[in-house]
């Protein structure tokens, strides 16, 4: 049975055969419909040139044209078209110096970095596999199209690749490959740490992540990338991890919590990632530290946004090896008194209106968490009356 995101794409093969142009479903989503796992992609491959497939639909995004890939809109999705094409040489180790439109499906296919990947399908279901990737698929072996070697000087991220489709998918490396890995390793540090970022990641979250994350210890791989590459003793730490991370904030924030020594910000920046990633790796990381200290209090949980809840769990079992109930946390903040600062009944004006004549200054905010705090945790009711008098008696502002 074809994978919806297949029969979404069947009318771009049709449409592009009915211009006379061969059309194929190549690569990861022909291999996972043989696996019968998800598909989150669909790309196609054909022997018309990207001038044609302008042509021949009205919505094309020329992303990738000297290359020879394109965007095709369909029914607002994308799908990605790429014609036929041989490669140069790689002086840059990551783009061909020259690409050839070809007529070709199996000297296209032979360009690929894997067997695996190394698949077309058309539009009646046939696959053609002219590199044996079914029986490695079958055998949950990872093999390489052609010389190892070749494939890894051309694009040293396969090799990382290789990594992460064992933790993703469960295979193992085939012993050639395996070899070619080992003898190139090197070669990673010609990459670019962006798109390193992008396997490891998916290295990490894969189901099978620990069995990679092994492999990847034995080779030394850790030696090659950033911050990894500072810590000593990496592969025991590492080797704790017995299930799946999901984003790198997860993976930083497990380093952080295993190796205090290592700092939040030159994680980020090493890596080259984004606020966002920062300071939801800052606020994970808080939210593990309070819960060793304290348990699963109504602080922790006020503090620690629901999209999170999910990161905070597995960070928990991962570091500690305990487990935390999502419906621990939904219960908890069920019963938050406040969900949030806003919903406070007092305000810092009401504050100062309190102490007219002492001067602003941070006291003001302090006073203001004091008051959030007692509040979430049940010291002190949500009322302007209660919270003034609770102020204004038990807790004066020094110098009022």
């Amino acid at each position: 049975m074809w994978d919806s995101k297949f029969k979404e794409a069947l009318p771009i093969l049709e449409r592009i055969e009915s211009f006379g142009y061969q059309a194929f479903f190549v690569g990861g989503a022909v291999r996972n419909q043989l696996l019968a796992i998800p598909i989150t992609d669909v790309d196609i491959a054909t022997s018309a040139p990207p001038t044609a497939i302008q042509e021949i639909f009205p919505k094309v995004i020329p992303v990738g044209i000297e290359h020879g890939t394109v965007i095709v809109r369909h029914n607002h999705e994308s799908f990605e078209v790429t014609t036929f094409r041989l490669e140069g040489t790689y002086s840059d180790k990551r783009h061909p110096d020259r690409v050839t439109f070809i007529a070709d499906l199996d000297l296209d296919l032979s360009r690929r970095d894997f067997t695996m990947n190394a698949l077309a399908m058309d539009r009646l279901g046939s696959v053609y596999d002219p590199f044996n990737g079914q029986n490695d698929i079958r055998n949950k072996m990872i093999r390489t199209v052609g010389n190892p070697n070749d494939r890894f000087m051309e694009d040293p991220l396969r090799i990382i690749r290789a990594f992460r489709f064992v933790s993703q998918l469960g295979f193992f490396i085939e012993e050639e490959t395996l070899s070619a890995v080992l003898s190139s390793i090197e070669w990673i540090d010609s990459l670019a740490v962006e798109r390193l970022a992008n396997e490891l990641e998916k290295l990490f979250r894969g189901d099978y992540c620990r069995v990679a994350i092994r492999l990847c210890s034995e080779l030394n791989l850790w030696r090659r990338l950033p911050v990894f590459n500072k810590i000593d003793d990496v592969s025991s730490l590492l080797a704790n991890i017995n299930s799946p991370l999901v984003g790198l904030y997860e993976v930083f924030a497990y380093i952080k919590l295993n190796n205090p020594a290592v700092q939040i910000k030159e994680i980020v920046r090493e890596w080259k990632q984004s606020n966002h990633t920062f300071h939801t790796t800052k606020q994970l990381v808080e939210s593990v530290e309070l819960y060793m200290k304290s348990g699963l209090t109504p602080w922790l949980v006020y503090q620690l946004p629901s999209e999170l809840y999910h990161s905070f769990i597995r960070l928990v079992e991962v570091t500690l090896g305990e487990q935390i109930n999502e419906n621990q946390l939904q219960q908890t903040e069920k019963e938050l008194p406040i969900k949030n600062k806003k919903m406070i009944d007092f305000s810092g004006h009401d504050l100062i209106k309190l102490y007219p004549n002492r001067v602003k200054g941070p006291w003001v905010q302090r006073y203001l968490n004091e008051i959030e705090s007692a509040i979430v945790t049940k010291k002190l009711t949500n009322n302007y009356i209660e919270i003034k008098e609770w102020v204004h008696t038990c807790h004066p502002p020094e110098n009022a």
